[in-house]
Formats: C-alpha cells, sequence, structure tokens
C-alpha cells in the first residue's frame, strides 16, 4: 500500500482540529459517492479508503492502495474497536458545571456517566 494525501475543504477558516476534534491518526477512512440526481443522498455502501497516517490542517494521510484522484464524494471516518471498545476509564474523576447566567438559577436534574475500571 501506499500513503497517499486527501484535502479536506473546511468551511471558512475552520481547521480539522476545529471540525473533527475526535478525528486522529489509527482511525479508518471511507468515502461516499453522492448521487446528484437523488435529493436525499444515503451512506448505504460507503468505500473504505484505508487507516489515517497523518493530519494536518486541511489534509488526511492514508495509508491505502486506491488512486486520490477516484476518492470524491462524502468523506467519513470510524474509529478503532481495539482501542475505543469502551466508555471513559480511570479511577478518579472531577467535574465543575456552571452557570454563565448570573442573572438567572439553574437547575440541574441529572448527571449520568458510563465508566470502566482501567486496571485493577
Amino acid at each position: 500500500m501506499a500513503i497517499i494525501q486527501i484535502q479536506i475543504q473546511t468551511i471558512g477558516s475552520a481547521d480539522l482540529e476545529t471540525t473533527h476534534p475526535s478525528l486522529q491518526i489509527g482511525d479508518y477512512a471511507f468515502y461516499q459517492v453522492v448521487n446528484e440526481d437523488n435529493p436525499i443522498p444515503t451512506a448505504n455502501n460507503p468505500i473504505y479508503i484505508g487507516q489515517i497516517t497523518d493530519l494536518g490542517k486541511n489534509y488526511i494521510k492514508v495509508d491505502s492502495t486506491l488512486n486520490v484522484a477516484d476518492i470524491s464524494g462524502f468523506l467519513m471516518y470510524s474509529k478503532s474497536k481495539i482501542a475505543n471498545n469502551s466508555s471513559l476509564n480511570g479511577y478518579y474523576a472531577e467535574v465543575e458545571f456552571r452557570n454563565n447566567d448570573s442573572k438567572h438559577k439553574a437547575e440541574l436534574f441529572a448527571i449520568n456517566s458510563e465508566t470502566s475500571q482501567s486496571s485493577k
């Protein structure tokens, strides 16, 4: 396989870190061809591009057998189930809630979290 660079078009001056903060090296990249004749495009058969090896402000590098010229349409990514298979890990968490509206009181009804002990 070869490393290919895919340019990502972002809105305005935003970069990938701003628009996709959870995107990281090791994720899997896919694309979906968008049919212009269909007013409601669906992602029924996303095409696997490869594993992401590098991230830039407006590009991703992917280890792929595809030709970068063949990749068009809607880009998406998936997390590795090996590294991202559970909820929060650890023994300790600290949370702070603030009401940024100093003129009005706020009421908090519930707080939930799903956690897993990271090791024993």
